[in-house]
C-alpha cells in the first residue's frame, strides 16, 4: 500500500528502468507521469496548495488507481475496461504520442475525478481552487514534453511552428478538457448516491475505454497519413525513447 509521494514516485521509476530493460512501449506513459508527480510534490513542499496534505492524499489515491491497474495487467488479470484498453493497445505501430494519449485518457479522464471525490470526501467544492491549480504545472509540463518529443521526431518543431500545437491540430486530446470533465465528474460522484456512484463509474470507464480507439485508430485519413510519417522518421528504439522522456 502506497503512503507517501515518495513511494509513488520510487513505484514508477521502478516500472520506468523494467520497460528500458525489455523495451516496452508501457513505460512511455510513467515517464511522463513521474515527472508530474515530481512537480506536484514539490509544490506541496513549497506549500503552495491550500490544503497541502490533502492534495498528498489526492496524489497518493491518483496514483494508487494506475499503480494498481498495472499490476493487475501484469499478472494478467482485469482491471478497469479504461487501462484494459490502453495497455492491451501497445503496439509497435503507435507512435510515441499515442502511448502518451492512450495513458493520460485512461489516468485523467476516468481516474481523477474518482481520486478527487475520494479525497474531498463531502467536501468536494472546497477543493476546486487546488484541482485547477494543477492545471499550471500540467501547463508548464507540456512544453517540455513536446521538447523531448522533438528529440524524438525530428520534424516535430518544424510541423508545430507550420500548424500550431500538435495536439490541438492532431484534435486527438485536450488536457484542459479531461480535466474539465474531471471536475465534472468529481461533483457528481461528490453528490451520488453509493449505487448511483457505481453507475456512474462504470458508464465512465465505458466512454473513455471506447475514446482509446479514437486514439489508436484515428478517423481522419489526414491525422492517420501524419502518424504514419511520424512513425516512420521517429528516431531510437522503445528504451532510448523512454529515456528521453524520463531524464530529469
Amino acid at each position: 500500500m502506497i503512503r507517501t509521494i515518495d513511494e509513488v514516485i520510487d513505484e514508477l521509476d521502478r516500472i520506468v528502468r523494467a520497460c528500458i530493460e525489455t523495451n516496452d512501449p508501457l513505460g512511455y506513459f510513467p515517464s511522463l507521469y513521474k515527472r508530474v508527480t515530481i512537480a506536484v510534490k514539490d509544490g506541496i513542499d513549497r506549500g503552495s496548495f491550500e490544503d497541502n496534505e490533502r492534495m498528498e492524499k489526492l496524489d497518493i489515491i491518483f496514483a494508487s488507481r494506475y499503480l494498481d491497474a498495472y499490476r493487475s495487467f501484469r499478472e494478467s488479470k482485469q482491471s478497469c475496461k479504461s487501462w484494459d484498453a490502453a495497455f492491451h493497445a501497445r503496439s509497435p505501430k503507435l507512435v510515441t504520442l499515442q502511448h502518451l494519449l492512450l495513458g493520460m485518457n485512461a489516468h485523467i479522464s476516468l481516474d481523477l475525478g474518482i481520486a478527487a471525490a475520494q479525497a474531498a470526501a463531502a467536501d468536494s467544492l472546497s477543493l476546486k481552487n487546488d484541482f485547477h491549480s494543477i492545471n499550471r504545472i500540467l501547463g508548464n509540463l507540456i512544453d517540455d514534453t513536446q521538447q523531448r518529443l522533438t528529440h524524438i521526431f525530428r520534424p516535430l518543431g518544424l510541423l508545430d511552428r507550420l500548424v500550431g500545437p500538435i495536439d490541438e491540430k492532431l484534435s486527438i486530446y485536450s488536457i484542459a478538457y479531461a480535466r474539465d470533465k474531471a471536475w465534472t465528474q468529481t461533483l457528481e460522484l461528490s453528490l451520488a448516491s453509493p449505487e448511483k456512484r457505481d453507475q456512474l463509474i462504470a458508464e465512465r470507464d465505458t466512454a473513455v475505454a471506447r475514446f482509446s480507439e479514437c486514439l489508436t485508430s484515428p478517423a481522419q485519413l489526414s491525422v492517420r497519413l501524419l502518424l504514419l510519417v511520424v512513425r516512420v522518421l521517429e528516431r531510437g528504439n522503445v528504451a532510448s525513447r523512454i529515456k528521453i522522456l524520463n531524464t530529469p
